[in-house]
């Protein structure tokens, strides 16, 4: 048995599995995971079954909110693993249950509510941002004064997904002047045209990624 217990009192989802047999599944960033005795149960096996079937330590012990003491939980890597070795119609029964019932709705719920959380951050961001461009337009302005009427701006806004937000930054650029990713690059001076580039640019340009090539090789 793996000695490793996770302190974290977790609440298990319990769900109807066949009568007077519920099976508690915890879901953890790692993913799902469940209770080994009652796995064994499901297969009219013990726990020791199902240690001598995969051959190698069972798990991980966690403490359940319904529970006194650490209770032994298999990952999803374990369940599948006892799938591929137990030849028993409980097994296979389990196996439906889970892969083909409870896994895609358990999935669909879990999408649905990190759709509704995405969308709350994205307007909670946009708000943000736009009193953050407010402030970086007006440093900006005041810091350098100039024809910024018929200019365009590089404003960087250093945003975590758990909304907290550094100092705005912004600058002013000139119109012959692009932004671009890296990535994106090529595909905006390679046609003719797309964008305005002149032959001592491209030459400049080639040589500096010809000599960063031939370090990288050389290297």
């Amino acid at each position: 048995m793996n000695a490793a217990i996770a302190l974290e009192v977790n609440t298990p989802l319990r769900l109807d599995f066949a009568k007077d047999l519920a099976m508690r599944v915890l879901r953890r960033p790692e993913g799902f995971w469940f209770v080994a005795a009652e796995v064994a149960v499901s297969m009219k096996l013990e726990v020791k079954d199902l240690q001598i079937a995969l051959g190698e330590p069972l798990g991980r012990s966690f403490c359940l909110a319904d529970e006194a003491e650490p209770v032994l939980c298999l990952s999803e890597s374990e369940l599948d693993e006892v799938f591929r070795r137990i030849k028993k119609p409980g097994a296979r029964r389990l196996r439906r249950w889970w892969l083909e019932e409870t896994r895609p709705a358990l999935l669909h719920q879990a999408g649905a509510a990190g759709t509704t959380e995405t969308l709350h951050l994205a307007l909670a961001l946009a708000a943000e941002a736009a009193q953050q461009v407010s402030r970086a337009v007006l440093d900006t302005v005041l810091r350098d004064p100039g024809p910024w009427l018929h200019s365009r701006w590089v404003l960087t806004l250093d945003y975590a997904p758990n909304n907290q937000q550094r100092w705005p930054h912004g600058r002013l650029i000139g119109l012959n002047s692009s932004v671009s990713t890296l990535s994106g690059l090529a595909e905006l001076i390679a046609p003719p045209g797309k964008m305005p580039v002149t032959n001592v640019e491209l030459l400049k340009l080639a040589t500096a990624c010809q000599r960063r090539l031939a370090e990288r090789i050389e290297s």
